[in-house]
């Protein structure tokens, strides 16, 4: 597993506030991913896992194959046509 960090240098008198920081997280999208498990004398008693993505919908629906729209790509469902 790698961890990269982007650092992004701007000139001394500019600022990095949150919000540019989050808009930038949520425009491009970030996954995380983690794993808590609990045992006691070498025996698995609790497995937490952990998977979030954050982006924007836009973002999202950028990665969808085309044809493919909101919940029927996650069901995995071919998407209904118009009807005229």
């Amino acid at each position: 597993m790698s961890n990269n960090v982007v650092m992004m240098r701007r000139g001394a008198k500019d600022e990095v506030s949150l919000l540019d920081i989050l808009d930038h997280v949520v425009n491009s999208g970030v996954v995380i991913q983690g794993s808590i498990v609990i045992s006691l004398a070498g025996v698995d008693l609790i497995y937490l896992g952990l998977n979030v993505v954050l982006t924007a919908v836009e973002t999202a629906l950028k990665q969808l194959p085309p044809g493919r729209t909101g919940l029927d790509a996650a069901y995995n469902k071919p998407a209904r046509s118009k009807r005229a």
